[in-house]
């Protein structure tokens, strides 16, 4: 009678063991299969769920194309992926000095703008088109849109609308309602514009309009022999406004930070406000 129940207890400590050995074989066979489904999910989000610009990679839903051909700094021709298409870009918020409008002679830094672009931008390489929300393309058929470039010298993807602003060669702009680097793009011009590179080395050629080459051709608007009045107006230009900040559409500023009801209100200086493309209210100043 006690060799049976001793029998009976190896049989059933057996056959726990065999049951442990079953459930831990299986989970580790469902761990390797979810693994492997995971880690091509994973290979997966890398090369379409693109992610924001702060790591070097491209935005999610962005439009792979080639480059066909640099018109100058801003506008580009490109070949789309998926349709094969040529069609022609526009950058977003940026503007570049004229090079080719006929009849007219390249204004300054235009062509060095389109010999940068023309660098970074070789024909062939492999690009990625950025929507905003909005249109698509503008009257003349543009595609409206932030370009995504590789950087070969840190090996990432940079948008060549901040590329072109960091190296003083273009200007922040906007005549279309799309303004969702808008920040990033204006911090890039402060940098170029604290140092002084290309458009920003001549006081006065930039303007919220676009480039004042009679300004540029005479030495800029405020030389070392400015007059009293002009050094006045410089100085005015850092007394402290107030903007339209979060999502508002108005490009006025304002002497109050509650003028007119506003809500939100950015402080900045009038040099500042202006050169974002801001405009003084006609009731407060």
């Amino acid at each position: 009678m006690k060799l049976f129940k001793t029998n009976k207890f190896k049989s059933l400590l057996l056959a726990g063991a065999l049951s442990l050995s079953l459930f831990f074989g299986g989970c580790s066979s469902s761990t390797t299969i979810l693994s492997t489904i995971t880690g091509s999910n994973t290979t997966q989000d890398k090369n379409d769920n693109y992610s924001t610009s702060n790591n070097g990679s491209v935005p999610k839903g962005s439009a792979e194309a080639s480059v066909e051909r640099v018109v100058d700094g801003d506008t580009m021709k490109v070949k789309l992926k998926d349709s094969g298409k040529i069609v022609t870009l526009r950058l977003l918020l940026i503007d570049t000095p004229e090079s080719v409008k006929p009849g007219v002679d390249p204004q300054p830094y235009s062509i060095d703008a389109s010999n940068f672009a023309k660098g970074l931008l070789q024909v062939g390489d492999k690009v990625y088109i950025e929507y905003d929300h909005g249109d698509k393309t503008d009257k003349y058929d543009r595609h409206l849109c932030y370009l995504w470039f590789y950087n070969k010298e840190d090996k990432s993807w940079k948008m060549f609308n901040e590329k072109i602003v960091e190296e003083g060669l273009a200007r922040v702009g906007y005549v279309y309602s799309q303004r969702r680097h808008l920040d990033t793009l204006y911090k890039a011009q402060d940098k170029a514009k604290a140092s002084k590179l290309n458009i920003w080395s001549v006081n006065g050629y930039v303007t919220d309009k676009g480039f004042d080459v009679d300004t540029y051709n005479n030495g800029g608007a405020i030389s070392s022999n400015s007059s009293s009045s002009n050094n006045t107006s410089q100085s005015n230009l850092n007394e402290t406004v107030y903007a339209n900040g979060g999502n508002s559409s108005s490009n006025k500023y304002h002497s109050s930070e509650h003028a007119h009801g506003m809500k939100g209100a950015i402080k900045i200086t009038e040099l500042q406000a202006k050169s974002k493309g801001y405009k003084a209210c006609g009731l407060c100043y």
